[in-house]
């Protein structure tokens, strides 16, 4: 069976293509930017059932109105693209968890999404260096995703 992180990858490709027409491909090392000054915007989103956790999502600053203008149809410049970015984010991460708990767990299992949240910037690092952490390059801008599974559960 493929890890979660795999399925997670193949995941988040086939909905950025879907639904905000967004071509990915891994991310090289070399291309990872400094966690330090990358100007990026985030949100995460809980889900619990078998498991319960968390996914993280970050992107470029301002990649987030070329993904509200994919996903609406407008023009990126437009006030609309930049009002809308932090909703198509959150929009985008809620399709994402979905669509993964059914790829990786199946359609038996109930899974209950919470809302999305925009994350402070202060986690950026820890998310960045895990190594656990997803890297993809998405209309090269870097994009980077993080799934923490409770163990516990």
């Amino acid at each position: 069976m493929d890890s979660i992180a795999e399925i997670a990858e193949q995941t988040i490709t086939r909905v950025l293509e879907g639904a905000a027409f967004i071509f990915t491909d891994p991310l090289a090392e070399s291309d990872i930017p400094p966690l330090q000054t990358w100007e990026a915007d985030g949100v995460s989103l809980k889900f619990k059932g078998k498991p319960t956790g968390m996914m993280h999502m970050w992107v470029s600053e301002g990649f987030a109105c070329s993904i509200a203008a994919n996903m609406l149809g407008i023009d990126m410049e437009s006030e609309t693209a930049k009002e809308k970015g932090l909703d198509a984010l959150k929009e985008l991460l809620n399709m994402i968890v979905g669509n993964l708990m059914t790829a990786a767990f199946g359609e038996e299992p109930v899974f209950e999404l919470g809302l999305p949240e925009r994350i402070d910037r202060s986690l950026l690092e820890s998310h960045g260096d895990n190594p656990h952490a997803i890297w993809l390059q998405a209309d090269d801008n870097p994009v980077l995703f993080l799934i923490e599974i409770d163990p516990a559960v």
